[in-house]
């Protein structure tokens, strides 16, 4: 089973203790919804890289091992990568789906269309093509610049 050390006495030691070089361990990054973001958590990986030449220390990157668990999400640094939890450096959720996995757009647009539905767009396209005509006569630019 995998651990998962916390921001606590007890949970540095632990963590310390268990560090090598090489050792990869996960903590979960909060993201604002603010950015456009599909989620608002995600994990990242962390590579331990050795000890620090002057505090003895165990680093990932510059950043200590202490400094990484009190300074993640929840105070919880993973031995392996949290379920339910995409990594950060994979791609995104295709944006196609919105993020909720359904079909872009009103929905499944495979079915026949109703004879009013046809009628409905036939008489859109024919206003479109009106309005287009007026413009190009009256001089007016496209309605896009």
């Amino acid at each position: 089973m995998a651990r998962i050390w916390t921001n606590n006495k007890r949970g540095i030691k632990d963590f310390e203790k268990a560090l090598h070089k090489g050792m990869e361990v996960w903590t979960i990054n909060e993201h604002a919804m603010i950015t456009a973001q599909f989620e608002q958590h995600t994990a990242s990986s962390h590579r331990c890289t050795g000890k620090h030449v002057i505090t003895g220390e165990w680093m990932f990157g510059t950043t200590s091992a202490t400094s990484l668990l009190c300074g993640s999400v929840g105070g919880q640094v993973f031995e392996q990568q949290p379920r339910g939890f995409r990594d950060l450096a994979s791609p995104e959720p295709d944006c196609r789906d919105e993020g909720y996995g359904l079909p872009r757009g009103y929905g499944d647009q495979t079915r026949r269309l109703d004879r009013d539905e046809i009628r409905h767009m036939d008489k859109r396209a024919r206003e479109a093509a009106e309005q287009y005509t007026e413009d190009r006569k009256a001089g007016r630019r496209g309605r896009w610049f």
